[in-house]
């Protein structure tokens, strides 16, 4: 028996790291959306001149001046997948260090199967997978020094080493992304609390005055960049930072946007790394007391310090990821671990068959509405229509799929009455949370098969490599619209690429329609989300002839002939 665990002790980090890499594998080449096919620009200077990456000199460096290149321009995805799988390292590291290896083992299995990590390490970005990479090396110092009481001594050379994780993590993650500064002032904040900052005026304006320090510091080193990275434009940068400070007043921001993007985000990150949260104890609260820290101070700067509406907030939001998997693996463990699992077959039958019946609520028929106007959302979930697709797509990608709503509801409203049964009734607590690890594994994968796949909803990347074939091969196209950029990259790889066309009510319609009557040509129509029947974007294709359509499930790809179309 010992030799036996000693063996699954060494075995069972290889399968994590083996399924960390074939759950990511199939995604590796799927198409750039939007944003994303910007870094493959970003390392073509004969394309975009250095120095318009609006973010510090670190992430231009990263995917332009180095790895970029080196990957070359089909494989980018490969960026973020190494930087994840070192994260899966990291992240496993460092909860061994806070707890033992068992919870290590939670805590890394659930960042590997979790949706939005996935997502998170194939997007071609920095928030998911670059910029935890340094808050992991941060806190791995951080944690460290904590086990000694922050003493240092000459002898104690170690303790040096630690305090040097801290700055690369602190000062590399703020180079990155100047929102790297959040997870500093959670180390701070969890810092100051263990020296009893807060019991002593005194200390209370020492540490302020530690903390400004390091913030000068901070800002010095990012003037001091320049002369390390010729291309960065501080100036630039500012401008684009500004932005969300000045974009519009705190009433007047895009609220709806807001919700919609944070709901998004909850639907990405799942019950089965939410709801443990709420049965952390003393213990597990005071361990890992920064990671709560990081998300109170995230959400607060993301949702309420600047109007990120206009961004990539489910993008953005990818920063729980990370402290969601320490802490709810935390949970896990600890239920798990204290001890022997009681639950019967019988137990175990039931919560599957429960399970596997709200899977196949995804196989009902559904309605697609369309992206505009939310009305009809709103609409249908108050209504309890809920058998709609809900679509998936953002700024940074994916390309876009789509998940059943019906399903998404019934399985977080089971999680959230199994969470509730327990305060009920504790000694539940075991089965309980062995359903909630069935159907949060169940809510990932589903998620996890139509990004990678679509077997059930439709695939949008097979159908715009198909249509971008068509296109590349039909001499009389010469040049083509793209619908909401969806396949964007692609048809400027072959050459035909006119322009974009975004249908948000956001932009001006008026201007939409002038340019439509103005540009009488070919356009490519991967309609996911799709385009509301009644607006003058419809009304417009529906004048066209269509010279190419094919249909997977509830995703279809038309090539539009709108020479002859119709003015509005």
């Amino acid at each position: 028996m010992t030799r036996w665990l000693r063996t699954s002790e060494k075995v069972l980090p290889v399968i994590l790291v083996l399924v960390f890499i074939l759950m990511r594998l199939p995604a590796t080449h799927s198409p750039y959306h939007q944003d994303e096919y910007k870094w493959v620009q970003y390392s073509h200077p004969e394309i975009t001149l250095p120095g318009t990456v609006p973010h510090p000199p670190l992430t231009e460096f990263i995917y332009a001046g180095s790895l970029g290149p080196l990957v070359g321009d089909d494989n980018f995805r490969l960026i973020p997948l190494v930087f994840g799988l070192i994260n899966l390292l990291l992240i496993f590291y460092l909860a061994k260090i806070i707890f033992d290896r068992k919870a290590a083992f939670w805590v890394a299995l659930l960042f590997t199967v979790s949706f939005y990590s996935v997502l998170a390490s194939l997007m071609v970005d920095v928030d998911g997978a670059v910029m935890p990479a340094f808050f992991l090396v941060m806190c791995i110092g951080y944690f460290k020094l904590k086990r000694t009481n922050f003493q240092f001594s000459i002898s104690n050379f170690q303790n040096w080493i630690w305090l040097a994780l801290i700055i690369v993590g602190a000062v590399g993650g703020f180079m990155v992304k100047v929102s790297g500064i959040l997870p500093i002032f959670a180390l701070f904040l969890d810092f100051s609390i263990e020296k009893g900052v807060f019991s002593d005026k005194k200390r209370i304006l020492k540490y302020a005055g530690l903390g400004l320090l390091g913030l000068i510091g901070l800002v010095a080193v990012l003037f001091l960049a320049r002369f390390v990275f010729p291309f960065f434009n501080l100036e630039y940068s500012f401008n684009y930072w500004k932005h969300f400070w000045t974009a519009s007043s705190f009433f007047n921001r895009g609220w709806m946007q807001t919700f919609i993007q944070f709901a998004k985000a909850i639907m990405y990150t799942s019950p089965l790394l939410l709801l443990p949260v709420f049965f952390i104890d003393k213990e597990i609260w005071r361990k890992l007391r920064p990671f709560f820290f990081f998300i109170f101070i995230g959400l607060a700067f993301y949702l309420f310090a600047f109007d990120f509406s206009i961004g990539a907030l489910d993008r953005y939001f990818q920063f729980l990821v990370v402290p969601l998997c320490i802490i709810s693996g935390a949970v896990f463990a600890k239920i798990f671990g204290s001890k022997e699992i009681k639950l019967k077959k019988e137990d175990f039958i039931i919560i599957s068959i429960i399970a596997i019946s709200i899977f196949a609520l995804q196989f009902f028929n559904h309605v697609a509405p369309p992206l505009h106007p939310k009305t009809e959302w709103i609409s249908r979930f108050f209504s309890f229509k809920w058998n709609f697709l809900f679509p998936f797509t953002g700024g940074s990608g994916p390309l876009g799929f789509y998940i059943s709503f019906l399903f998404l509801a019934i399985l977080y409203i089971c999680s959230i009455v199994l969470a509730i049964a327990i305060f009920i009734k504790k000694e539940l607590k075991q089965k309980v949370f062995v359903a909630i690890l069935i159907i949060g594994l169940i809510y990932n994968f589903s998620f996890i098969e139509e990004y990678l796949f679509g077997k059930i909803n439709g695939f949008a990347p097979k159908l715009l490599y198909d249509a971008t074939e068509f296109i590349k091969n039909n001499p009389d196209i010469k040049a083509v619209t793209v619908y909401n950029d969806n396949g964007g990259y692609e048809i400027m790889k072959i050459g035909k690429y006119r322009r974009r066309l975004y249908t948000s009510p956001a932009f001006d319609v008026n201007q939409k329609i002038a340019t439509l009557n103005a540009t009488k040509d070919y356009y490519l129509e991967i309609n996911i989300p799709r385009i509301d029947p009644n607006s003058v974007f419809r009304k417009y294709f529906d004048s066209c002839n269509i010279v190419y359509k094919q249909t997977d499930r509830y995703i279809s790809a038309i090539v539009y002939d709108c020479r002859n179309a119709t003015n509005l």
